[in-house]
């Protein structure tokens, strides 16, 4: 993975691009100025991590990025994280700001969640999550504790069914991007929808309406319907995980292997060797090897191109299937439909 840091020269570039080397094994560091032609590199870059402070260079490069790339997560460090400043950042398609006082651990876990596709916590004050233009009136940084409480069979009689969809999928950690496309709604919509539904609960930040949601019975038979659709909150679930880069060939784990970790595929398609079966992006690997009586895997995975792939270990994952019930579910979920599908294999 190639991570883009854009500062200036000197001890803060040299010191913060220690730290991004720290994010994984694979990770490569490429070091910029903006004087410099900030992506001439022979590789395209997975993540961007700005100095803010240049601000009129940073927003330009910012800019040029989603340009290039849209989607690409880009990260910027401040000295002030005030309201004015994030919302250009904002506009230029930014996903997370981070106050440079902060610790190297919280620059990490900031980089982690970008890079599973959500964006930090917008109850943090470190990192806003942009409202309408309207919404000023909303305490973005009020406590998670202040949230009031609502009967776990209540709901306020001013969301609309498409409100309660779009708080789901927020709860689950969805970008604005990720439920406008799932919904065929314009992001602005989600916008909207989204400062209705802070209103409604008298929250002031995404996290408070996620810990909010999670006592209303609608959002719950809500996401209990994704996992039974078959359709995974990788953002949320798999937040604290980096994408991993396999070449085409490589193999990921041979039948009878222990069973130590989960893969979740990003990018590329791997084969299931034993039983022929190829496998695509969207897919989880190796989760019949947590349950089985000796935690072995029960056949042979390999690359059939060059793949990006999450993975979590098996620890991490028997914890997500005892804490998360929509994981659990979805778990089961696709437990069953293999063995029913290695059953049918078995009578043809």
């Amino acid at each position: 993975m190639l991570i883009l840091f854009v500062a200036p020269t000197g001890l803060f570039r040299d010191g913060v691009a220690r730290l991004l080397a720290d994010l994984g094994e694979r990770v490569e560091v490429h070091c910029a100025d903006y004087a410099s032609n900030v992506f001439d590199h022979e590789h395209a870059a997975d993540l961007v991590v700005l100095d803010g402070d240049y601000l009129p260079d940073a927003l330009s490069v910012a800019t040029a990025s989603q340009r290039l790339s849209e989607g690409l997560p880009v990260l910027v460090l401040l000295t002030a994280v005030d309201p004015q400043t994030v919302e250009q950042f904002v506009s230029a398609g930014v996903a997370g700001q981070l106050g440079k006082s902060e610790s190297g651990r919280a620059l990490l876990d900031a980089l982690r969640l970008l890079l599973a596709g959500s964006r930090y916590p917008a109850s943090s004050p470190l990192v806003l999550e942009a409202l309408p233009p309207d919404a000023s009136s909303v305490d973005a940084g009020a406590s998670d504790a202040s949230i009031p409480e609502q009967p776990a069979d209540s709901k306020p009689s001013m969301l609309t069914p498409r409100q309660i969809q779009v708080l789901a999928l927020a709860a689950r950690g969805e970008s604005n991007k990720s439920i406008a496309k799932q919904l065929n709604i314009t992001e602005g919509t989600v916008k909207v929808h989204l400062y209705t539904v802070f209103k409604a609960l008298k929250v002031g930040s995404r996290g408070q309406a996620s810990v909010a949601a999670a006592r209303l019975q609608q959002i719950g038979d809500a996401q209990l319907h994704h996992a039974l659709d078959g359709q995974l909150s990788v953002g949320r679930l798999l937040a604290f995980t980096i994408p991993t880069r396999f070449k085409s060939g490589e193999v990921l784990f041979r039948k009878n292997d222990p069973s130590d970790a989960l893969y979740y595929v990003v990018r590329g398609s791997v084969s299931l060797v034993e039983i022929n079966i190829e496998v695509g992006q969207g897919t989880i690997l190796g989760e019949i090897g947590l349950f089985s009586p000796d935690h072995r895997r029960t056949c042979t995975a390999r690359c059939l191109s060059d793949c990006e792939l999450l993975t979590v270990s098996a620890t991490d994952a028997m914890r997500l299937y005892y804490q998360d019930p929509e994981f659990a579910t979805y778990l089961i979920h696709l437990i069953t439909r293999r063995l029913e599908a290695d059953k049918q294999r078995a009578k043809n």
